[in-house]
């Protein structure tokens, strides 16, 4: 009983101290989208500004705990990636301004995930993982406790059975 008290106490400190503000948060889970500055180009917007290329990430989080990080492409946004919106870029549009000099030759064709998104993955993996072998627990917990009670009931019984037969 204390293992589950101590969890419980564990969770509800986790969801009361996390600093983290997300968009799209309802207490429980969360998602949130990011932006990490990929390079410069020499694009523009329709104001003249001039637009970096950025890696967008769509987080999602649980207790206040990042847990799974997905790569939704590239886009184009102004400040190095530091703004509020930002423009789709397109698979084929990532190709013509590779042809047309705009990008840099140097950008792969698939964003890659930085080692901050990395570990948030690994730590969702590994959530996942103990919150999946609490339960496995809690089931041979439960299955062992049924079976001693129905081995001290058949115990019970059988000296019931003996005593009145004799």
């Amino acid at each position: 009983m204390r293992f589950f008290a101590a969890i419980a106490l564990a969770i509800s400190f986790v969801a009361i101290t996390s600093g983290q503000v997300n968009a799209q948060q309802d207490g429980f889970t969360g998602q949130s989208h990011s932006l990490t500055f990929v390079s410069d180009t020499k694009l523009k917007d329709m104001d003249g500004n001039i637009l970096d290329l950025c890696h967008l990430t769509e987080d999602r989080h649980l207790l206040g705990q990042g847990i799974w990080v997905a790569s939704k492409g590239y886009v184009l946004a102004q400040n190095k990636c530091q703004a509020e919106t930002f423009f789709t870029f397109t698979d084929a549009q990532l190709q013509q301004g590779l042809l047309d000099g705009n990008v840099p030759e140097t950008i792969p064709a698939l964003p890659e995930m930085n080692e901050e998104q990395i570990v948030d993955r690994m730590r969702g993996y590994t959530l996942m993982a103990i919150g999946g072998g609490v339960l496995v627990l809690i089931g041979i917990s439960a299955f062992a406790m049924q079976r001693r009670r129905a081995a001290w009931r058949k115990y019970h019984e059988e000296l019931l059975y003996v005593s009145s037969a004799e």
